[in-house]
């Protein structure tokens, strides 16, 4: 029976996968077995999975962004026939991200259809506390999922990046689309406010993830073979960006920004966490939203929760002014008075002679 693995090793395989290495350059790099790779791979992202579960509730986040990045397993879903395993094909990341603090808030990989997204709502929907702004693209199976699981309790709007070609297209127009989009930003429930709607964020997520996680990343040799690896290695690389790579705009760890840390983890805290997680914790209980408590100062709006947890009846903005009745005009002075005009002189009637000159 082989010996177990060093610690220091067991931390240098997992800084070379999250830095987006393949399993047969990490085995290269630390002159390991790629079997024995593979094995403590799936332990560890399986076991970041489990950890995630278990630490990220209960948080009383406002602004999310949501967004699904595109990979496969096995082959691509244009290859796929009949006789492929149902796994094989497109592999969706859903992700929703705090746009305050960055966190990864919940994720979850599987095809892109609605049984999937559902899933994920409800996911998302059991770790908050109050109710979110939330922005996502245009993928309609939202719309249904984010109301059969927040049930009015969200602030939802979809915000639609349309691209146009030019007429001048670059050798790497597939991967690279014109630098004219524009923006479309429809409101779907409650009332999102117009400057809150992006996915910015989580599309540069989305760019690290692919940077970070080799099996993401496209036209190369190290994406996926099977659903569970690559699931485990979008575990991984999720548990790492929260908890112990410092994100550049807020100097720390997402996960030390919402609270759920004091400090940066160093990668082999994460390590020896994600290996002591062998249990599967039960998934969040979705608990009553609350409204968001106004900044200090701030006045407060008039809200009332409506029956049955549908939501809450809000006054958004300010209310208008009561109109005024016109006043009616001033009446125009009066001339003063003026002596009588005299009275006219009777005309005397003068015989005229037609020879007078």
């Amino acid at each position: 029976m082989p010996a177990p693995l060093p610690m220091d090793t067991r931390v240098r395989i997992a800084s070379a996968l999250v830095e987006g290495n393949s399993i047969r350059a990490v085995a290269r790099m630390v002159a390991v077995d790629k079997g024995t790779v593979m094995v403590l791979a799936l332990r560890l992202g399986e076991g970041c999975i489990r950890f995630h579960n278990r630490m990220v509730r209960a948080l009383a986040v406002h602004v999310i962004q949501m967004d699904e990045m595109w990979s496969f397993v096995q082959k691509k879903q244009a290859r796929v026939t009949e006789k492929d395993p149902a796994e094989h094909g497109d592999a969706y990341l859903y992700v929703a991200l705090d746009a305050n603090t960055k966190l990864a808030i919940s994720f979850h990989v599987g095809k892109r259809d609605g049984e999937n997204t559902e899933t994920f709502i409800k996911d998302l929907r059991g770790r908050l506390t109050v109710v979110p702004h939330i922005t996502s693209d245009g993928w309609q199976p939202y719309i249904e999922a984010i109301a059969a699981s927040f049930r009015g309790s969200a602030d939802y709007a979809q915000c639609v990046k349309n691209y146009r070609g030019g007429p001048q297209r670059s050798p790497d127009h597939r991967y690279e689309p014109p630098r004219n989009p524009f923006v479309t930003k429809t409101p779907v429930f409650g009332a999102p406010k117009d400057e809150l709607m992006s996915t910015s964020y989580v599309e540069r997520f989305n760019l690290q993830t692919r940077h970070t996680v080799g099996r993401t990343r496209r036209l190369c040799l190290a994406f996926s073979k099977t659903l569970r690896g690559h699931r485990a290695a979008i575990g991984l690389g999720i548990a790492a960006y929260n908890w112990v790579r410092v994100h550049g705009t807020l100097d720390t760890t997402p996960a030390v920004a919402a609270g759920l840390a004091e400090r940066p983890w160093t990668l082999a805290e994460l390590v020896t966490a994600a290996l002591a997680e062998e249990e599967e914790t039960e998934p969040p209980t979705p608990q009553p939203l609350k409204l968001r408590e106004p900044p200090a100062g701030a006045p407060t709006a008039p809200a009332r929760a409506l029956p049955n947890g549908r939501g809450f009846l809000r006054l958004v903005g300010s209310a208008p002014a009561a109109p005024v009745a016109p006043a009616p005009p001033a009446p125009e002075p009066e001339p003063p008075p003026s002596e009588p005009p005299p009275a006219p002189q009777p005309r005397r009637m003068v015989q005229l002679s037609l020879f007078d000159p």
